[in-house]
């Protein structure tokens, strides 16, 4: 409860951050969906990305609905859970204009399971992106992103399994800027 409660806080302190962010900075607000596979695990997720404070980096927020791929527990197999990203964003080149690389480092909170788990509730990722900003170029008002990285896993308690969502993640997806 204690470390819902620091992220909340923090998340509330984010967005007075963002705020004056927006009006000191040329970059915008991003709303995404995505992709991914993360240790095996495919899922669906959503996205909230801040406009990039000093120029530096933005913070992410989002949202990933997965689906557990355990072969070796077949009554687990596509168990459906969910995971909290939190964490930031930092630009490491600007190849052109309309294509830049990234790095990133975020916290996982498991916010869902299936009532069979009994999961700890935090993990850490960190990796990099290459985004392609078509709308840096006019084309488009969408960006679309591939993120490699690896990432800490979930203790589920599941016998055979030591970890969910743990080992290398992949995510493709795109990005709308307001």
């Amino acid at each position: 409860m204690k470390l819902q409660k620091m992220t909340l806080t923090l998340a509330l302190m984010g967005i007075g951050v963002f705020s004056f962010a927006q009006e000191t900075s040329a970059s915008k607000w991003g709303f995404g969906f995505q992709l991914s596979e993360w240790g095996n695990d495919f899922g669906v997720g959503g996205h909230v990305t801040s406009p990039f404070l000093f120029d530096v980096f933005a913070i992410d927020l989002g949202y990933q609905q997965k689906f557990n791929s355990d072969y070796l527990l077949p009554e687990h197999a596509w168990d459906p859970y969910g995971i909290i990203d939190i964490g930031v964003r930092s630009k490491a080149g600007q190849i052109t204009p309309w294509f830049h690389m990234y790095g990133f480092g975020r916290m996982g909170i498991l916010a869902v399971t299936p009532d069979s788990w009994d999961a700890s509730t935090i993990s850490g990722s960190g990796g990099f992106g290459f985004e392609f900003n078509t709308h840096n170029s006019g084309f488009s008002p969408v960006s679309y992103y591939i993120e490699l990285g690896g990432r800490g896993g979930f203790d589920t308690g599941l016998n055979g399994e030591p970890s969910t969502a743990g080992g290398f993640q992949v995510s493709t997806g795109f990005r709308m800027y307001f």
